[in-house]
């Protein structure tokens, strides 16, 4: 019996062993995992770090060498002599703000997906802290559990366990098993101490975690403030600029030597913009009239599918009321002529004629649907055709004999950025024949002036142009989202230099953009 009870000690040991060997090796393949994966996620947060970091640090240069253009630009503009000099510093100054104003955007961008990860980061740590928190309560009371079960059990000394042991080997189990409790008990308070200071450390962290996140928001906030004080900047150095300056008489004497060639393209464009207006107001009121030919014919198929429905319905009832008369009729027939029997055969011929009505009466019942990152906000349903770039050369208006209908956005490196659709809508019309892509101080004619261009219509009576371009990458039926490329900017058509052509039209009359961008 002693060497039965000996071997299943030794296996119940053996057991032991093997699962605490088990579980080791899972707990050290878990820490294993979470290592490689924390490693990873480190790995991207450093990148991330140090991307920030560059891109400050570039921002950083450019301001200090916008501050010496600034100071070069104050000491030469009282100086005649020093004019060449002063408007280089400007012109240069100019593609320093502008390079600024980009790197900004790019700063801008990935500082918020610094806040963003950082927002999780903080969500994440708060609900580990709070399962830490939980762990710790739970502990703490299935202690105090097993304090109160130790003080109503009382408990053994060793002088007991001698005087009680009914052998030596019931001792020796007595004493292993008090010695295995004292170790649970002590294993019980290091879990709840160690859960103590793991708590502690990550609300450490996660207040660490919310101190950057205030300074990555103060941060962003401060980089908006200079994004906005950039731009107005940029503004203040193309009124300064002689280049600007240069342009804008270059424009002024194409349009006075060339004001016939240019009403005539005008003309000649408006007159095949009004064309395309009535076409599509022609296939616009075709389809309406389709529409409510169709929903008539479909209402008066309903109406008439309605009246046979009535009609048979009542039909069917009359039929059903002359039968049921006429069942009446007969039954009343053969009550009356069966008078003269017994008033049992009465009663059952009445009873009789009941259920036939009864029967008679049942029967009827069953069957009756990123202009953003530069710190731009849209003021209507449009967008900024042309994002990073935000200077306006010309408006809407009269300008030396002829009516600009929408205004030329325009930068000394323009050339080549993205023209984007201002809202969703439907291509309408494309021009991509224009090949005499560069300034020019007379019109080739193109596109009636226009070079490569492309037209959105948006709804309601609302179309978009976008003029100039080295080529329109959209074609006609296509349907664009807000943002959506539409083509490059170019210096095709009647252009003195690269820029973005961009009007809005309200059932075929030009309004003026800048009331809605």
């Amino acid at each position: 019996m002693k060497c039965k009870t000996k071997s299943l000690i030794k296996r119940a040991l053996a057991f032991t062993l093997a699962t605490t060997v088990t579980l080791s090796a899972f707990a050290q393949g878990s820490y294993s995992l979470n290592d490689t994966l924390a490693s990873a996620t480190s790995s991207e947060a450093a990148a991330n770090e140090s991307a920030i970091s560059d891109k400050k640090t570039e921002i950083d240069e450019l301001e200090e060498k916008q501050a010496e253009l600034d100071e070069k630009i104050k000491a030469t503009e009282d100086d005649i002599e020093a004019e060449e000099e002063n408007q280089q510093a400007i012109s240069e100054q100019i593609d320093t703000v502008e390079q600024t104003l980009h790197t900004l955007a790019s700063y801008i961008g990935e500082l918020e997906d610094e806040i963003s990860e950082t927002e999780d980061k903080i969500a994440e740590k708060e609900e580990s802290v709070e399962e830490k928190k939980q762990e710790i309560v739970q502990g703490v009371e299935d202690f105090k559990k097993r304090l109160r079960a130790m003080y109503i059990a009382g408990s053994d000394t060793y002088t007991d366990i001698l005087i009680g042991a009914s052998d030596f080997y019931d001792m020796l189990m007595k004493i292993e098993l008090i010695k295995r409790v004292a170790e649970y008990d002590n294993d019980m308070i290091d879990e709840l101490v160690e859960l103590k200071e793991q708590y502690e450390l990550e609300e450490a962290e996660l207040d660490e975690q919310r101190e950057t996140l205030e300074e990555s928001l103060a941060e962003l906030e401060s980089r908006r403030e200079l994004q906005q004080a950039q731009m107005t900047k940029l503004e203040e150095l193309y009124d300064e600029s002689s280049e600007s300056l240069e342009a804008l008489a270059t424009d002024q004497a194409t349009n006075e030597e060339d004001l016939a060639a240019l009403e005539s393209e005008q003309e000649e464009f408006e007159a095949e913009l009004q064309e395309l207006y009535e076409e599509r107001e022609a296939i616009k009121e075709k389809e309406e009239a389709e529409a409510k030919a169709k929903a008539e014919a479909e209402a008066k198929a309903k109406a008439e599918a309605e009246a046979k429905a009535k009609a048979e319905a009542e039909a069917k009832a009359k039929a059903e009321a002359e039968a049921k008369a006429k069942a009446e009729a007969e039954a009343a027939a053969a009550a009356e002529s069966s008078s003269s029997d017994s008033s049992s055969d009465t009663s059952s011929s009445s009873s009789s004629s009941s259920d036939s009505s009864s029967t008679s009466s049942s029967s009827s019942s069953n069957n009756s649907t990123s202009n953003s990152d530069y710190g731009y906000v849209d003021k209507s349903q449009f967008t900024w055709p042309c994002p990073g770039f935000y200077h306006i050369s010309y408006g809407v208006g009269w300008r030396w004999g002829s009516y600009h209908k929408g205004i030329d956005i325009y930068s000394s490196n323009i050339r080549g950025a993205n023209i984007c659709a201002a809202a969703s809508g439907t291509v309408i019309k494309v021009n991509n024949t224009c090949t005499h892509d560069y300034g020019k101080s007379y019109s080739c004619g193109c596109g009636g002036g226009y070079g490569n261009y492309c037209i959105i219509d948006h709804g309601d009576g609302y179309w978009t142009l976008y003029a100039h371009s080295e080529r329109i990458t959209v074609s006609v039926g296509d349907y664009v989202e807000q943002g959506d490329v539409l083509g490059t900017v170019g210096s095709t058509g009647h252009s003195t230099g690269p820029h973005l052509h961009f009007e809005i039209r309200i059932n075929g009359t030009a309004v003026d953009p800048e009331d809605y961008v």
